[in-house]
């Protein structure tokens, strides 16, 4: 008995030194420091193209990155020096564009592309090696990818791509490392501000949405702290609506 308690704990402690660390890029936005809440007695590598601000968590678990993944030479470097096992990556980054199709130029689509698709899979190809056995990766999409939305094309477009890719990736590589994808609805964020910055504004789109609101970066960071966890080693090739019941129900 003795032994066998004897090689549990080094079993246990051998599984804590090499265990990988969860990745959440996009960390200064709502979801990404959503997530970093709910993931905080995790290791945890914090990723933003801003400055953190002072109060973000300094905890030993917990190391912090300025980088642009648009930046493709410093991403490289970057994920070069990776000397540890990713575990997981939360991709929390995106942008927002709201044009007529007649105003969407060419240019416009590839823009959206490098913002919220190329950028993703460039940061993949790099680090897709250093992933251990059982690993997660969560990406963002939108429900304007799944119903349509006047003026949304180009970003719906971009979203997606995202789909496209993480069930692929999903296919490629199961069972070492999952592939899910969330597609909210608007929430408030910094990329939302334009919009959500006015009240009444944001109140009437907030109705039309059956659970009557605007999302909140938890209300999305939940399903990505769970997805991103071994809690749900049997769920990948999956797109998950988070969106208040907007793309599925109608209740007036």
């Amino acid at each position: 008995t003795e032994i066998f308690k004897t090689l549990n704990l080094k079993f246990l402690f051998l599984r804590l030194t090499y265990m990988g660390k969860i990745l959440i890029i996009g960390a200064n936005g709502a979801v990404g420091q959503a997530c970093v809440t709910k993931l905080a007695n995790k290791e945890l590598v914090l990723i933003s193209r801003s400055k953190f601000d002072d109060d973000t968590d300094n905890s030993t678990q917990i190391t912090k990155h300025v980088l642009n993944i648009n930046d493709y030479d410093k991403t490289s470097d970057f994920v070069n020096n990776i000397d540890y096992k990713i575990s997981g990556i939360i991709f929390a980054i995106g942008s927002i564009a709201l044009k007529p199709f007649s105003s969407t130029s060419v240019e416009d689509f590839k823009k959206l592309m490098d913002d919220n698709f190329y950028n993703v899979v460039n940061f993949l190809n790099l680090s897709i090696n250093k992933f251990e056995e059982g690993s997660s990766v969560v990406f963002f999409s939108t429900i304007a990818s799944i119903r349509g939305f006047k003026n949304h094309a180009g970003i719906a477009s971009a979203k997606s791509a995202i789909i496209g890719l993480s069930n692929s990736l999903a296919a490629d590589y199961a069972p070492k490392i999952r592939f899910n994808t969330i597609s909210p609805s608007l929430s408030y964020s910094k990329m939302s501000e334009f919009i959500t910055s006015n009240e009444k504004v944001a109140e009437g789109l907030g109705k039309l949405h059956p659970m009557s609101r605007i999302g909140k970066g938890e209300d999305i960071a939940s399903l990505a702290s769970l997805l991103i966890s071994p809690e749900s080693s049997w769920i990948t090739g999956q797109n998950f609506s988070v969106d208040g019941g907007r793309s599925t129900l109608i209740t007036k």
